[in-house]
């Protein structure tokens, strides 16, 4: 028994000296391997980049709100980017606005800043609005300097549509309204195209789009005119009606309010929503169609939900109630 005792000893201890012998890479190659982190949690959905390019409409021009409400007076301004967020609050979007409302100034020039600019930010999909109104619009020439005559306005928007030529990925781009409501408030005669004119450029962006499968065309025009006629948008299968408290173009009429801003924002998602996530669709990380669905009177709301609280002065709150006099000793 004891020479057993004796020999099992001797097979631990060789056992153990073994052991303590080999390199630790066995060991390691031996030991549970733990999960990646990958697949202990879902992973997040990337996001959706967006580059903004256009003029005053896209970059907020007077789009701004401002509201009295029982504990003070809120206020907000609003982008074409702040509402297209708004619009599709579950798909998440990082974007680029490259918009301005002095675009006006130059228009070639800054176009071409623009699109770059957008270029640059390598996005998922441009959102260029009103980047053609000043190609067609205003009193200065292709070449930058002053219109010399009509016909000019026609090559002018041929310089518009080259830059947004430049993009790959899918584009959407408003066609060109008919703001002469505005001229003698925000717009000179001078800078008012022809109706003829503003229908052969129409024509020629609508060429120029169909040959394109990335590119996405909101009905500004359409819209617009819907809008003079009956006071309201129709946004897919919504409609969006102006009141006297809500109206959706400003006082010069060129130039929407955050309700008006809204309905355009949702026409941008609907568009972006069946151009741009498809493209993502092969990405495990990419988001889904379901996370946008558009509708102007909730992104409304969701605008009005994000307006800043300004407590009023002292001088304008409302008085407070004076405690009760002292009864007068009988």
């Amino acid at each position: 028994m004891r020479s057993t005792r004796l020999f099992r000893a001797a097979l631990t201890l060789a056992a153990a000296l073994t052991a303590l012998s080999l390199p630790p890479a066995l060991f390691a190659q031996q030991a549970p391997t733990a999960a990646p982190a990958a697949e202990a949690s879902v992973a997040k959905a990337a996001p959706l980049r967006v580059a903004v390019i256009g003029a005053s409409a896209s970059a907020g021009f007077g789009c701004s709100w401002r509201e009295a409400r029982d504990d003070g007076d809120y206020s907000g301004s609003f982008r074409l980017a702040d509402m297209l967020k708004l619009a599709c609050p579950d798909l998440e979007i990082v974007t680029t606005d490259a918009s301005s409302g002095f675009f006006f100034l130059a228009p070639t020039a800054n176009g071409a800043k623009a699109a770059k600019r957008a270029r640059d930010f390598n996005p998922n999909c441009v959102v260029a609005l009103d980047f053609l109104f000043w190609y067609c619009y205003g009193d200065d020439g292709p070449d930058g300097g002053a219109l010399r005559d009509e016909s000019e306005r026609l090559v002018k928007l041929e310089k518009g549509l080259a830059e947004l030529a430049g993009f790959n990925v899918p584009i959407v781009v408003g066609d060109i309204p008919d703001m002469s409501r505005a001229v003698g408030k925000m717009l000179s005669a001078r800078q008012m195209p022809s109706p003829d004119t503003l229908a052969k450029a129409n024509e020629r962006f609508l060429a120029w789009a169909k040959e394109r499968t990335n590119v996405r065309v909101v009905p500004l025009a359409r819209m617009q005119r819907q809008l003079m006629e009956e006071g309201a948008l129709e946004i897919g299968t919504d409609r969006l009606v102006a009141t006297k408290d809500a109206p959706l173009l400003q006082r010069d009429e060129l130039h929407p309010t955050p309700h008006g801003l809204a309905g355009l924002a949702c026409a941008v998602a609907i568009e972006v929503k069946s151009a741009a996530v498809p493209t993502l669709a092969t990405e495990a990380s990419a988001p889904k169609s379901d996370d946008c669905e558009p509708d102007p009177e909730q992104t409304v709301e969701r605008a009005r939900g994000t307006l800043s609280r300004r407590p009023r002065p002292e001088s304008q709150a409302p008085a407070k109630e004076s405690a009760a006099p002292p009864a007068s000793p009988r």
